[in-house]
């Protein structure tokens, strides 16, 4: 009998930042050597409520070579997934999304949300290395 032992790699994406008002706050994680992992996204909006919502979208690029300039869907990236952290004041929304062993370069993008800003975070646990004993 087999078991695999996996090598498991913390990965922050997105640092807890601010996402003012009308702004754009991208990541990106070259995964060309991984073998998928867990994402986990995170939208906190704040005492007072955005206008419009904040959006987490994850994208992915199938470019062999370099990790593309982070950027919105178009000629490298291609939305996968999209989520929307509502208006209420003080509301958090977390999400996680499985991260495919076939995915290339991984971008988390959060934008959309105006009137006012919301805090945005995205981490990984990147599954680096699979060794069955």
């Amino acid at each position: 009998m087999s078991n695999t032992t996996l090598t498991k790699t913390a990965r922050t994406v997105v640092a807890s930042v601010s996402n003012a008002a009308g702004a754009v706050t991208r990541g990106t994680v070259d995964l060309r050597t991984a073998q998928g992992g867990l994402l986990t996204m995170k939208i906190t909006n704040g005492g007072t409520g955005p206008t419009l919502q904040c959006e987490g979208r994850v994208l992915a690029a199938h470019n062999a070579g370099a990790t593309p300039t982070a950027a919105s869907a178009g000629a490298d990236w291609k939305t996968l997934w999209a989520f929307g952290g509502g208006t209420t004041a003080s509301d958090i929304t977390e999400q996680p999304f499985v991260v495919d062993a076939s995915i290339m370069h991984l971008e988390v993008e959060f934008t959309g949300n105006t009137g006012q800003a919301v805090t945005v975070e995205a981490h990984m646990s990147e599954i680096t290395d699979a060794v069955t004993v």
